[in-house]
């Protein structure tokens, strides 16, 4: 009966961690869209980036990052816009960079922001709606991007850029260009540097590329459309892998001037990715597909726990409360529920009970009101109570 109950407590928290755990995201057969409308950015359907590219330089006879990466602190969801803030080489503020093996840097100069989605979208027509940041020396961008290593060394990196700064006729850093790149590896890529007016003057402008991995009727390309007008079609290097798309605020080495302010924002109102399931779609399978992001916070205030008479009562309940100072009982088609885990919000707990109609230990997933139970007919009787884990 021992190593019964202890199975079932193993078999609990590998089901909890399951639930708990970003999972690595599926292909969306949907669209998408998000609106940022809530209080905070939506953790569903979203990944927060914590790491750091974008090469090195030289101080003081020592290789070091060149930027400060981008990391959960410079996200935020404020009066219905997503904002991404960069700070620049004259920043002295409290946040912190973070350096390429995930150490803290000693200041926050050149670090910036990104988010993703969890989710893996192929062709499809993808657009926002946004302010980039006035200044040169950052990079406002929106691009997909998959990452594959393969077992022969070589390197897929399949992507579809907008960014800005692009360049001028004369070759200068240009607010008013966009550079437009698509890539199938680190080495295959094709870039074109389009004008699209003032995009520095304050005013929020649309975004968009049409991505066609071909098919019977359409010729593999990439449309590039700035406040709706079509710019730039692309016919090298069109990936075909689906992809997470990402928006970033990132500090280039170089390529994009030099940060000298305090701090700038990308601003975005609305993204909005409509899928077209062309046959020339292919399957992601990044190497890393759950590296590099941040861990999802709890909001401070909430409480859960358990209560109960006795154990061999069998009468245990389960109790949420709010960081307001409500309480509210988890309750549904069970008893004695117990030992519950917070997921990724409040909204989403994990806890053990017995199916009143089984009588088993199950575990049940609470998301957002509803009940769930994840493990009808475990199997794991209540034969005792004093066994039970």
């Amino acid at each position: 009966m021992q190593r019964h109950a202890k199975r079932f407590a193993a078999f609990f928290t590998s089901v909890m961690l399951a639930v708990m755990l970003p999972l690595p995201g599926a292909a969306a057969e949907d669209g998408f869209y998000d609106d940022f409308s809530g209080q905070k950015l939506d953790t569903d359907q979203w990944l927060i980036a914590e790491k750091n590219w974008g090469g090195t330089i030289e101080e003081n006879g020592e290789k070091v990052d060149y930027n400060g990466g981008v990391i959960a602190e410079n996200v935020a969801v404020r009066d219905g816009k997503l904002i991404l803030t960069g700070y620049g080489d004259e920043y002295e503020g409290e946040v912190k960079g973070i350096n390429r093996d995930g150490t803290r840097r000693p200041d926050g100069k050149r670090c910036g922001s990104a988010i993703a989605t969890k989710a893996y979208f192929g062709s499809g027509s993808y657009e926002i709606r946004a302010k980039i940041a006035p200044e040169l020396g950052c990079c406002s961008a929106m691009w997909t991007f998959e990452y594959e290593e393969q077992a022969d060394g070589s390197i897929l990196n399949h992507e579809i850029d907008i960014e800005f700064p692009g360049r001028d006729a004369e070759d200068d850093f240009s607010l008013s260009h966009a550079l437009c790149t698509t890539w199938v590896t680190e080495e295959d890529y094709k870039t074109k540097s389009v004008f699209c007016g003032d995009q520095a003057d304050g005013a929020f402008h649309t975004y968009r590329f049409d991505w066609h991995t071909g098919s019977d009727t359409e010729t593999p390309r990439v449309e590039y459309y700035f406040d709706g007008e079509l710019t730039y079609t692309a016919y090298d290097y069109i990936p075909t892998n689906e992809s997470r798309f990402w928006l970033g605020l990132w500090f280039p080495k170089y390529w994009a001037g030099t940060p000298d302010f305090d701090a700038t924002a990308f601003e975005i109102d609305y993204v909005r990715i409509t899928p077209f399931h062309e046959s020339g779609d292919t399957p992601q399978h990044e190497s890393y597909p759950e590296h590099g992001w941040a861990d999802a916070e709890l909001p401070k205030g909430w409480l859960l726990w358990h209560s109960y008479s006795s154990y061999d009562a069998l009468d245990s309940r389960l109790y949420l409360r709010s960081p307001e100072g409500s309480i509210s009982e988890i309750s549904g088609d069970f008893i004695h529920a117990m030992n519950g885990s917070f997921g990724r919000s409040p909204e989403q707990i994990t806890f053990m009970a017995i199916d009143q109609s089984a009588d088993e230990w199950d575990i049940f997933l609470y998301d957002s009101g509803s009940v769930m139970n994840l493990t009808p007919n475990s199997g794991f009787r209540n034969e005792d109570p004093k066994w039970a884990p």
